[in-house]
């Protein structure tokens, strides 16, 4: 007998279909029929809703894929429509350089030991004409928005003309 073909029972009742769906809903805390959200909220280090600021899920518009030299990106129309357009954005700060020119804005805090790292998509890198200084909170900047098209350090957004706002 092929284990794999049978489905698994409790009690002589199959764990499948609308029964199992609501029971597994219902663990999540999903209300049943409820659609689960994209990325689960960072409890411990949430960022603070500003209005008319980028959202970070319309940054996860883009597809990576294998081509003849290597990976292609394609960036959903969303997104294409912010190349070299100035935002505004909230997020964590991850210095790359020792002067504060140039970090990376990213959605998660790199201070929660509970928190997956985000891909790409995740985060932007910023280049800052005045050298922002490092903080554990969240901040606010607005710059120049960048579709990263052929870099093959990894990262999908950049910022240039970096400032960080009082909001």
């Amino acid at each position: 007998m092929n284990d794999a073909a049978e489905p698994r029972t409790t009690g002589g009742r199959a764990l499948s279909g609308p029964l199992f769906a609501a029971l597994v809903a219902l663990a999540a805390g999903l209300a049943p029929g409820a659609a689960a959200p994209q990325t689960p909220p960072d409890t411990l280090y949430p960022l603070p809703e500003i209005g008319g600021a980028l959202p970070w899920d319309v940054l996860a518009g883009v597809d990576v894929a294998a081509d003849g030299e290597g990976m292609a990106v394609a960036y959903a129309d969303e997104v294409l429509a912010l190349d070299g357009e100035t935002v505004k954005m909230v997020g964590f700060l991850l210095p790359l350089g020792g002067d504060g020119r140039r970090q990376l804005l990213s959605r998660n805090s790199p201070n929660c030991p509970f928190c997956l790292p985000g891909g790409p998509e995740g985060f932007v890198e910023l280049l800052c004409d005045e050298p922002i200084d490092y903080t554990m909170d969240a901040v606010v900047v607005a710059g120049v928005f960048e579709l990263l098209r052929s870099r093959g350090d990894g990262y999908f957004y950049r910022m240039t003309d970096v400032e960080q706002l009082d909001e």
